[in-house]
């Protein structure tokens, strides 16, 4: 029996530093680092048999950086699982 679903959606994340790099290596102050970050998802899930594959992309371009370097964050995962238990959990309860 072939299952396969595809998805697409957005992410985002937030990071804020709230208290100051210290010690030998902050020559130069604090720099507490703020950054923010929003873009596309797209997923794709198969399943045949015993054999079940999921994918997903996301692209992360940062936005409003302050105190940190900035740039664009790519991830792409895989997963494979052989032998899945293909029974429906809700039966069974």
């Amino acid at each position: 029996m072939f299952v396969g679903f595809v998805g697409a959606g957005a992410n985002g994340f937030f990071y804020q530093q709230i208290t100051g790099d210290g010690g030998s290596g902050a020559r130069l102050g604090g720099f507490e680092g703020m950054t923010a970050g929003i873009g596309p998802e797209v997923s794709y899930a198969y399943g045949v048999g015993g054999l079940d594959l999921a994918a997903e992309v996301k692209w992360l371009p940062e936005i409003g950086v302050t105190n940190r370097l900035d740039g664009n964050t790519v991830w792409f995962k895989l997963a494979l699982s052989f032998g899945a238990n293909n029974q429906n959990p809700l039966k069974a309860m």
